[in-house]
């Protein structure tokens, strides 16, 4: 498994996964127990298989993301 999002933002988390699953990419959250107890300082790590990683990041730049250096996706400055 490959973590294709990193983040300490619920609805950025939530979003992201729902876009993933309605597309049929299965996905399962890491440390979302710590990020529970501290979410400012631990983030959540969204993950996704090693043959789906592409397909994900795909889907996500489609949907205007961009990826962002520390494994964050964030919406895309609109042109």
């Amino acid at each position: 498994m490959i973590a294709l999002l990193r983040t300490i933002d619920p609805i950025k988390l939530s979003s992201v996964r729902a876009l993933l699953d309605d597309a049929g990419v299965a996905t399962q959250t890491f440390d979302a127990a710590a990020g529970g107890l501290w979410p400012s300082v631990i983030p959540v790590r969204l993950m996704v298989s090693d043959a789906d990683v592409n397909n994900a990041r795909r889907l996500l730049r489609e949907a205007g993301f961009a990826e962002a250096k520390d494994g964050d996706w964030d919406l895309a400055s609109p042109r």
